[in-house]
């Protein structure tokens, strides 16, 4: 006994030596910045003019900007080079990656590219914001957790997904709509999370099990999110021209009834990778301008994100409307012979405006040959009608495949992007090294948008662009001292070299990450220098308060 007491009073007496030593050294360092950054132009996230100076950094702040001449660790020169905040990625799924991987996310912890989130270092992006659509995990502190044992690469944020939290309490075929007693506990669920450090909630309400939901139960909730300091994020409950019953287009009903939660909540209402899927039927990309900004004119917080494609990715069940889907598929009495034939009927309409041969899988481990082909392809192959095959893919398969909708007109994506209240966003996730085949957008967004929007279309100036990636998001999703160049912010910087920056993922070809992020910075840590991987990873789990 008296052995190991003394075992345990020597490494008591070097843990305090060690302690001292460290803090010795830090007191007594010669340098007085940990990292400078010489002579960039800075670009400060504002519109305020773009300056040449220097940034000193201390542990994870800003501590200086000016003409720098004191000694520091390291200096990176920036001369020719731009700075600006780290980019912010408020529509990001890196939650399901790991969520859906099951045991396989311990992968993580061995596989770099997975840990440092690379393909989003790559992009200049410093923070994401998870848990969008109304996926998730049902406790934040559980994804909180899996980030902070990883020491992940970038800042995470998280939302409540309300659609998980649906499907926790009353499983997939959950009802519509709720009655108190079920409401009363959704709501507990959300106040729990939001105390947790939940930004708001989040909707999907195109998909089930939140289609299930009426305007009252989302109305509710926000309320509770609301008492909190949280804001409402909703990817809407139709995004295409599609004329409904009452004559009104369901993508401008949507809106509208976006805008009216926010207001009857009285909650700062963000949209989800806002857009218009076919069929268009006239409405333009200014009708859903407008409607956002008749709201903002009376006072009310409404911005939303978008990204820089004419194509979105998503499972294959919304191909049919929302009686026939689960949150994983299809719903159990569409799969039988009665069923199947009323659920071809329906994505048979759906092919009269969406042709099968702008529809292609891009994530199917069940059949993998499928992957990279349209349904038009897959048919041809096959010897089947493309509404007979997708019956058979969506009754089959145990998970369902993700596609690519080539479903959008290019001309109203360049019209949405430069407005203010528009923010960038991938709409992407976290991807361990050529693991499947996703959407260009995870690996090129934010360059994508500076090359072609600003420098090679001139849709919008630059500083607007890094603006929509930078300050306006951190402000509106109250992010503390975040999305600047400011003194006294925590050090997420991006060093650009905008002769090169470009995005190279493509939609046959998408595992290929974007050029030009020189050096970067999270939260002081230098995660790239001189355009390649540190192996050091700055990330935190970040909480609303």
């Amino acid at each position: 006994m008296k052995k190991l007491l003394g075992i345990m009073l020597v490494i008591a007496l070097v843990a305090v030596s060690v302690v001292f030593i460290i803090r010795y050294f830090e007191v007594n360092s010669p340098y007085t910045f940990d990292i400078v950054i010489k002579s960039g132009t800075i670009y400060d996230g504002t519109l305020k003019d773009p300056y040449i100076a220097d940034i000193g950094i201390k542990k994870d702040k800003i501590v200086a900007i000016g003409n720098l001449e004191d000694p520091a660790k390291k200096i990176i020169d920036a001369n020719g080079l731009i700075v600006t905040p780290g980019f912010i990625d408020v529509h990001n799924h890196s939650d399901l990656t790991f969520k859906k991987s099951g045991l396989m996310r311990y992968m993580a912890y061995i596989d770099s590219s997975w840990k440092t989130n690379y393909n989003y270092l790559s992009q200049g992006v410093t923070t994401i914001v998870t848990q969008n659509c109304g996926w998730g995990f049902t406790n934040v502190n559980k994804w909180f957790s899996i980030i902070d044992s990883l020491r992940f690469g970038t800042n995470v944020y998280a939302l409540v997904p309300h659609g998980a939290v649906r499907n926790e309490l009353f499983g997939e075929e959950n009802p519509q709509p709720l009655n108190a007693e079920q409401l009363e506990l959704m709501k507990k669920k959300v106040e729990k999370e939001m105390q947790k450090g939940a930004m708001g909630i989040a909707t999907g309400l195109e998909y089930a099990p939140g289609c299930m939901a009426i305007t009252e139960e989302i109305i509710e909730l926000a309320k509770v999110a609301k008492k909190y300091g949280g804001i409402y994020v909703s990817h809407i409950r139709d995004n295409t021209g599609q004329v409904l019953e009452d004559g009104e287009p369901g993508v401008i009903e949507a809106l509208k009834e976006a805008i009216e939660i926010g207001k009857k909540a009285d909650i700062p209402v963000h949209i989800s990778h806002i857009q218009i899927n076919a069929p268009w039927n006239n409405v333009t990309a200014q009708d859903l301008l407008n409607l956002i900004e008749e709201a903002r004119k009376e006072g009310m917080n409404v911005t939303a994100d978008a990204y820089p494609y004419n194509a979105g990715c998503t499972w294959i069940n919304l191909l049919t409307p929302y009686q026939y889907r689960t949150s994983t598929g299809i719903r159990e009495e569409y799969k039988t012979q009665q069923g199947r034939v009323e659920l071809k009927k329906a994505v048979e309409h759906t092919f009269s405006y969406l042709h099968p041969d702008k529809v292609m899988i891009n994530i199917y481990p069940e059949n993998k040959s499928y992957e990279g082909k349209t349904l038009k392809e897959i048919a041809d192959m096959e010897g089947k009608s493309p509404a007979d095959l997708y019956v058979d893919i969506v009754c089959k398969s145990k998970t369902v495949p993700m596609c690519i909708f080539f479903d959008q007109k290019l001309e109203e994506v360049e019209t949405i992007m430069p407005h203010e209240y528009i923010f960038t966003a991938s709409d992407g996730w976290v991807l361990p090294e050529n693991s499947d085949v996703p959407h260009p957008r995870c690996y090129g967004t934010f360059p994508r948008k500076i090359r072609e929007y600003v420098l090679n279309k001139k849709l919008m100036t630059l500083k607007d662009a890094i603006r929509s990636m930078t300050s306006l998001p951190a402000e509106k999703f109250n992010m503390h001292l975040r999305g600047k160049i400011n003194i006294g912010y925590y050090a997420d910087i991006a060093v650009i070299d905008l002769n090169t920056i470009r995005d190279l993922a493509t939609y046959k070809n998408p595992n290929q990450y974007s050029e030009g992020i020189v050096d970067l910075i999270a939260n002081g840590v230098l995660s790239i220098e001189n355009g390649k991987l540190t192996g050091k990873r700055g990330g935190r789990a970040l909480k609303r308060f």
